[in-house]
């Protein structure tokens, strides 16, 4: 069952998808399962293994869900007597541990120019795991892009059917031109990615919004994208856009706030 259930979350993660694993850590009296038995949960509920069936089993799968939604592990303890707060037969006590298993923070990255290629470079640093999609193989080179765990050359309007996107997907676009970052950013509202950014100054921003109400698209949709990209603290190097962009990500990715650390 171990080597099955390892297997299972391997398989998820692959799959962009969160799990928990929960673990029966302790037992006292008369419990459906034993130490150690094995369950895993994912975020719409489905299971597989067991640890004990009936309203433990059920509790800690909506508490398994929980954790899922906040990211955090946690435990649990339920006594399983007709006084506790389950109210069951068994007349034992059951504590167990959630383990949270979270897929590597995935950024995609449109264009693979100079901001691009920075921007790769910190988020690589930072952790995340970077898909480089260009439409131009002279730019989309492992040479160039090396820190890349994928790199993709197709048409921006084809991309999507090439990668995934989750709610945790984070998308930075900064193709050669109006016309790529309108396909791609097209695209990309159309998926539940966690972040949109698009590089530009606000007159291009202008131009891409009103294409996108041309388009068809409401204004709630279109402003799920941040443009101009990033937080005002660059000289607009692409070194140090990328930092204003990551740090924009982060903010978001953390639930930050914008204030200075000395003043909290």
């Amino acid at each position: 069952m171990d080597e099955i259930i390892l297997k299972r979350i391997i398989e998820s993660l692959n799959k962009e998808e969160k799990v928990a694993l929960v673990t029966i850590t302790e037992i006292k009296g008369s419990t459906p399962r034993d130490e150690g038995s094995l369950m895993l949960v994912w975020e719409d509920g489905k299971s597989f293994g067991s640890i004990g069936g009936g309203k433990i089993e059920y509790t800690v799968i909506q508490e398994s869900v929980e954790a899922l939604k906040a990211n955090k592990n946690r435990n649990f303890n339920h006594s399983l007597t007709p006084q506790g707060d389950l109210k069951m037969e068994c007349g034992g006590e059951a504590s167990g541990f959630i383990r949270v298993f979270v897929p590597g923070k995935k950024l995609i990255i449109a264009g693979g120019g100079h901001v691009g290629e920075k921007v790769l470079e910190l988020a690589t640093f930072l952790g995340f795991k970077c898909t480089i999609i260009d439409d131009r193989e002279e730019y989309a080179t492992k040479e160039s892009l090396q820190k890349a765990s994928d790199i993709i050359i197709t048409p921006y309007n084809e991309a999507f059917q090439k990668i995934t996107i989750t709610k945790d997907t984070y998308i930075v676009i900064a193709t050669k031109g109006h016309a790529g970052d309108l396909d791609f950013v097209k695209e990309a509202l159309k998926t539940e990615a966690k972040y949109i950014g698009l590089i530009g100054s606000k007159v291009k921003h202008v131009f891409i919004r009103n294409s996108l109400i041309q388009d068809g698209f409401s204004e709630e949709e279109i402003n799920r994208i941040y443009g101009p990209v990033g937080l005002n603290i660059s000289n607009q190097l692409p070194e140090e856009i990328a930092v204003s962009i990551m740090s924009e990500i982060l903010l978001i990715k953390n639930n930050g706030t914008l204030e200075h650390r000395k003043d909290i």
